[in-house]
């Protein structure tokens, strides 16, 4: 059985892609332009700091890009009384 080391897995666009998601949960664009503009920064950040670790870029996406309002945002429907239909005794 061939086994492929962790190590195989981190690719050099990493970086990118996990922001990229970031964006895309926070509900943010993640259009050519929003690509393009993120690949900008993290090319110029990692290119200043090869050991900038993913944490620190995602610190600074709100810097970048103007994130929808956190505290408006609701993931979850509002809760709401159901019934299974069991009769009542």
């Amino acid at each position: 059985m061939l086994q492929i080391p962790e190590t195989a897995l981190v690719t050099i666009n990493q970086p990118f892609n996990q922001v990229l998601l970031y964006l895309r949960a926070a509900g943010h664009d993640t259009g050519a332009e929003t690509r393009a503009r993120l690949q900008h920064f993290v090319s110029l950040h990692c290119g200043r700091q090869p050991s900038l670790s993913t944490r620190q870029l995602l610190e600074k996406v709100p810097q970048w890009f103007d994130l929808p309002d956190q505290a408006a945002f609701n993931p979850l429907p509002p809760m709401t009384r159901g019934s299974v239909g069991y009769p009542d005794e």
